[in-house]
């Protein structure tokens, strides 16, 4: 017997049969249906309730111009399913898995208690595991607050890579307590990112961004800030520290991170131009919001020099790593017409 296909889909308009990243990111929010006209979320509750009340003011009155179906009608470059991001992941966690079991048998011995190269990742590297918590809160956050599923859906990927990078650096720390149990691995990390003077322009920006409930506000400032410099200096620049100081399975599990990172860009850029497509004025909105949190985000990222120039057995220059993030990141936003503010 034939199996029976469908010929008709109850939310689908287009005249082509829709794709399975059509069927499992359209129109699914909860809050957003058919007869949504954008002024209040669609909830089976009470206008006047707390929940509703904050989507109206936050999403539905984000400072970023436009309508439920322009936003809908986005799409993730890649088409991310989630079928597909975990194929995707599985094979890069088995990647990592053998880098991290073949750094466990060849480090194993070879790490002096006076290295002062474990200083510099117990100060300098591990405590990372507490900003990257608060990407993936500040995604987890756009996952729920964004105003189309293909935009929410593309949040939740982004999302659970940041926990990736979490577990991996926990187990990190958990490998050196376990070979030098008396330095501090696994317990001084909290201290040295609340109080360590290098760390704290990072946790500030975290902090504040955090409380940036407007969608298109932290989403410009998490996606085409913050993350865009932040992942240029420890996935790019950290991993070439890495490589310097004879890290080399270590650098490549940063490269193996970048690539997450690669996709969180090509997002953000791809969700930027898509507003600008729906409204011109937009891009001078998007630029506003840059102009605000780039000098925060920037500051964050300059309070690294001891990273690069002290606090490690071999240095690198400093001023070449920024001219590197900073070529980078002026890049990325020329692309769209926006610029670096000065």
């Amino acid at each position: 017997m034939k199996e029976q296909t469908y010929r008709t889909y109850s939310t689908w308009d287009e005249r082509r049969v829709p794709t399975t990243y059509d069927i499992a990111t359209r129109r699914t929010n909860f809050d957003i249906g058919e007869n949504y006209a954008g002024e209040a979320p669609r909830l089976s509750m009470s206008s006047d309730t707390t929940l509703s009340q904050w989507y109206s003011e936050y999403r539905e009155g984000s400072v970023i111009k436009g309508n439920p179906k322009d936003f809908e009608s986005w799409r993730d470059p890649r088409e991310l399913t989630y079928e597909k991001y975990n194929d995707l992941m599985d094979e890069r966690e088995v990647g990592i898995e053998t880098l991290y079991e073949q750094a466990e048998v060849l480090e194993r011995g070879t790490e002096r208690d006076d290295d002062p190269w474990l200083e510099f990742q117990l100060e300098g590297f591990l405590p990372l595991r507490y900003p990257v918590h608060g990407l993936q809160m500040l995604a987890s956050y756009l996952t729920m607050v964004a105003p189309s599923t293909t935009i929410s859906t593309a949040m939740s990927f982004q999302a659970t890579d940041e926990i990736r990078r979490q577990e991996r650096l926990a187990r990190r720390a958990a490998q050196l307590e376990k070979a030098f149990p008396d330095k501090g691995f696994t317990e001084t990390e909290r201290e040295t990112w609340e109080n360590n003077e290098m760390w704290q322009p990072l946790r500030e920006a975290i902090e504040r961004l955090l409380v940036e409930y407007d969608w298109a506000r932290s989403f410009v400032g998490t996606n085409l800030v913050l993350k865009p410099l932040l992942d240029e200096l420890v996935l790019a620049q950290y991993s070439t520290l890495f490589d310097a100081n004879d890290s080399e399975l270590y650098a490549q599990v940063l490269e193996n991170f970048y690539l997450d990172a690669d996709r969180h860009c090509e997002v953000a850029a791809s969700v930027t131009e898509h507003l600008i497509q729906v409204d011109e004025e937009n891009r001078k909105i998007i630029q506003d919001i840059v102009d605000e949190w780039y000098p925060i985000c920037h500051r964050a990222v300059e309070a690294f020099e001891p990273a690069f120039e002290s606090m490690p057995p071999v240095t690198m220059s400093f001023e070449e790593v920024m001219a590197d993030i900073d070529s980078s990141y002026e890049s990325l936003l020329t692309a769209h017409g926006l610029s670096v503010p000065s």
